[in-house]
């Protein structure tokens, strides 16, 4: 007989709405035990290995004078005031616009403010190439274009 019919009248029982055995206190607890004992073993033998490691040896002296020198590599050349910084390069930059200085000295070159180069230029203009010679009236026109 299936174990949720009803003995008395053949008929299946009702299901009810809760589980009807208890959980297996044994198992819970067993598993608690274990994961104890395994929790305490790791950290005795986390300690243990700590202690190992961290145990420096006796290093023989070096007979390098430089043995004991430890040459540190640059850290990153960060920026601790970027603004400042900023402000920095645009008054230098503004300076070298504004005012006299020398490019080349030997090739004399001077470097001259922004406001006078550009007056400079306007009155003189920008340099012009020589003009290529006038090798067009020497050649033969294509066939079928007409010469002025």
């Amino acid at each position: 007989m299936p174990p949720n019919m009803d003995k008395s009248h053949n008929t299946p029982a009702p299901p009810s709405g809760y589980e009807t055995r208890d959980a297996n206190v044994r198992g819970v607890f067993n598993f608690l035990v274990v994961l104890t004992v395994v929790l305490v073993l790791t950290f005795v033998a986390c300690w243990g290995l700590f202690r190992y490691l961290s145990a420096q040896p006796e290093v023989p002296a070096s007979a390098s004078p430089f043995a004991e020198t430890r040459q540190l590599p640059l850290g990153p050349q960060l920026q601790v005031n970027p603004r400042q910084d900023l402000l920095q390069y645009r008054d230098e930059q503004e300076k070298s616009l504004e005012s006299y200085a020398w490019g080349n000295r030997g090739a004399g070159i001077v470097r001259v403010p922004i406001e006078q180069a550009m007056e400079l230029l306007l009155r003189k203009g920008l340099p012009v190439q020589n003009a290529a010679p006038q090798a067009d009236s020497a050649k033969p026109a294509p066939k079928g274009a007409a010469r002025p």
